[in-house]
């Protein structure tokens, strides 16, 4: 599916659900195997859940695009949020923000394929970080 949504910058959602969804509560989204944005449900509710438990009020929305690095394995994916809150103090996952989505998507085709990074290879990512 090819939906173009203004709100999220142009990103192509998976299906219409995506879509709305995107525009209507912040959710944490991944590419799936077609290259296109789908809600992340897993990702999504564990960060409400963890902004739950420290008390934190529901976040605005903020676009967010960002890597992650699984800690266990170095695997890093793309993932677009529509919080902050949602990835920052990630338990599992170091998390690098971009200014857009290009700029994510740009710097995870660099890592090369498949996108496996050790912690030195990381912190060398010309990124910047927040």
């Amino acid at each position: 599916m090819t939906t173009l949504d203004a709100r999220m910058g142009g990103a192509q959602f998976g299906t219409h659900f995506d879509a709305a969804l995107a525009r209507a509560l912040p959710a944490i989204f991944t590419l799936d195997a077609d290259g296109e944005l789908r809600l992340n449900l897993d990702r999504s509710r564990e960060a409400w859940d963890r902004l739950a438990a420290a008390g934190a009020p529901a976040p605005d929305f903020d676009e967010v695009h960002a890597l992650l690095r699984d800690r266990a394995t170095g695997w890093v994916l793309y993932a677009r949020a529509g919080a902050w809150a949602l990835l920052a103090d990630h338990p599992r996952a170091d998390v690098r923000r971009f200014p857009d989505e290009a700029a994510a998507r740009g710097a995870l085709a660099a890592l090369g394929r498949p996108p496996v990074v050790d912690a030195a290879a990381w912190a060398r990512l010309d990124a910047p970080s927040s």
